[in-house]
């Protein structure tokens, strides 16, 4: 019988971009730890939310893991997910210094996000909007 669960990757562990065997660390709601992940996932990226479908196994070495047979994926709606999202390095030039900048200029301006259709900045506008360029 499968289980569900969903969660927020945190971490990689480990990727074989090969065949998409992926280890990773994902932040669950309601557990005080994180829970590992082993499965076949395309391209993971921290900060991802991953709805899984799999079993619990444990790992004779590496413990308690959850085998993913099924997953889907969904954009973070938390500020702390975008951030990990956006620095994860999945856009050139945004890693986690710029991310959390980015996060604290559109936070402290929460009427921006309501309008904005399209986020179109260069990094050169983000720099100089958040006060470092």
């Amino acid at each position: 019988m499968f289980s569900d669960l969903e969660g927020q990757i945190e971490r990689i562990t480990y990727t074989n971009e090969e065949n998409g065997f992926t280890i990773a660390k994902l932040k669950v709601y309601g557990r005080p730890d994180l829970v590992t992940v082993v499965g076949n996932l395309m391209a993971p990226t921290p900060g991802e939310i991953l709805k899984l479908k799999g079993e619990w196994t444990n790992h004779p070495k590496y413990g308690e893991q959850f085998k993913i047979v099924q997953y889907k994926t969904t954009v973070p709606a938390s500020v702390y997910g975008i951030q990990k999202y956006l620095g994860s390095g999945l856009i050139k030039g945004i890693g986690p210094v710029m991310a959390k900048r980015i996060v604290k200029n559109l936070a402290s301006r929460p009427w921006i996000l309501s309008k904005m259709r399209l986020i179109n900045w260069s990094r050169s506008q983000v720099s100089a909007e958040s006060g470092s360029g």
